[in-house]
């Protein structure tokens, strides 16, 4: 038996995550969180506007919607495994053509407007992401329910929230030096997570759930009775939650640099303020169930998000930054993990279940992208934060109704 087939025996042998899973799920985060901050800075290095950048985010988070709507339902028909393996080749692929094309850009030899060359690929890389996300979010979920579904998205959330603590701070020093170079980390991270998605053992019952008869698991599952109820809440709170998202990824940067003269170090510390929250939450969340089916703490999350943009409307020092990612960072780890547990709770695709939960999240972005590249080009800076600040406002009191509604319709039965 060769080592590597020792490896996977050791491995696959274990019930509880290993430790190939958390190198997985850290992988796949860091790369994500080092492309995501160096992107805005690449389409600044090549004439791009404000405008350009919320249309390449926002493109690309129209092409992930439309993926995700495309194939979630076909995606429990496939392993996880090989699945995420061919995209997260395909993802390396991208990274490494955006970095060549930027670079022939800067040296006068590419034919192409720069601009459209890299929304084109970022928009084919958006579109393999469907078949990398939800496919990774299912592995962990497959065969577990309650406190222990709970338990394991928790790990899945802090495993790859973890990468998003480092990684700013390696993307901000990269980025001052070159932000194609940190383009080019991005895809040793993918590698790095194909080697580990390939050692790694498969997702537990897979091949049990790929059998049609298990599909009566969905309606024989024990379902709570407020599960509907939150299911729409959080759907609310996540797309209103993943446009402030959008905001702070992609025009935050500017706003930080160009109004405010930080430095881009510093906005790397700044991101890293917002992990590390992020992860706090994830790990909090993870551990605890007191917050099921509980009203109180998605209302409060959402609050203090808008607490945060009023936060980045009104402050000048950095300090003032610092505590406004912190509170986008843990009332989103809360949003994020809270639709997480509803929408696969008695579920039995998990794969499909998680796709609708990335096809929120991308609505949310490219409603933040699109309307933010806007409102910061035509208007200023400053006015994405209020444009979420409404957002979030209106969804609470659509989820107020909501959930009157649904303990009326309870009480008359």
């Amino acid at each position: 038996m060769s080592h590597i087939s020792k490896i996977k025996l050791f491995f696959s042998s274990r019930q509880k995550p290993t430790a190939l899973d958390t190198a997985a799920f850290f992988f796949s985060g860091a790369h994500m969180g080092i492309f995501t901050l160096a992107l805005p800075f690449v389409i600044m290095l090549i004439g791009g506007s404000d405008k350009d950048l919320g249309l390449c985010f926002g493109l690309g988070t129209i092409a992930y919607l439309i993926s995700c709507l495309t194939v979630a339902k076909h995606l429990d028909r496939f392993s996880p495994k090989r699945t995420l393996q061919f995209s997260s080749m395909f993802i390396a692929s991208a990274f490494v053509m955006i970095f060549i094309c930027t670079r022939m850009f800067l040296s006068g030899k590419l034919p192409f407007g720069p601009v459209l060359t890299i929304t084109i690929i970022n928009i084919l890389l958006s579109l393999a992401l469907a078949f990398f996300w939800p496919p990774m979010m299912g592995w962990v979920s497959i065969g577990h329910e309650g406190p222990a579904l709970s338990n394991r998205l928790g790990f899945y959330n802090t495993s790859w929230s973890l990468a998003l603590v480092v990684s700013p701070l390696i993307a901000g020093y990269i980025i001052q030096i070159d932000p194609t170079l940190a383009v080019l980390t991005a895809s040793v991270f993918v590698v790095a997570a194909f080697i580990a998605i390939s050692l790694a053992r498969p997702p537990e019952n897979h091949n049990k759930l790929n059998d049609p008869s298990d599909k009566l698991q969905e309606s024989t599952e024990t379902t709570h009775p407020l599960n509907g109820a939150f299911s729409s809440i959080t759907r609310l709170a996540l797309v209103t939650g993943s446009v402030v998202i959008a905001l702070f990824r992609t025009q935050f940067a500017l706003l930080f640099t160009e109004n405010l003269g930080f430095s881009k170090p510093q906005f790397g510390i700044v991101t890293t303020m917002f992990c590390l929250a992020n992860f706090a939450g994830f790990y909090f969340t993870g551990k605890t169930k007191n917050w099921h089916h509980k009203l109180t703490p998605v209302i409060t999350a959402q609050l203090i998000t808008a607490a945060a943009m009023l936060i980045i409307i009104f402050a000048r020092s950095l300090l003032s930054l610092y505590i406004a990612a912190t509170f986008i960072g843990v009332s989103q780890s809360f949003i994020y993990s809270s639709h997480q547990f509803y929408c696969v709770s008695g579920k039995a695709n998990r794969s499909g279940s998680m796709a609708t939960h990335e096809i929120l999240i991308a609505a949310g972005y490219a409603a933040g992208s699109l309307a933010g590249g806007y409102l910061a080009e035509y208007l200023t800076r400053y006015w994405p934060y209020g444009f979420a600040f409404a957002t979030v406002l209106i969804a609470i009191a659509i989820q107020a109704m909501i959930f009157e509604t649904h303990k009326k319709n309870r009480v008359s039965e």
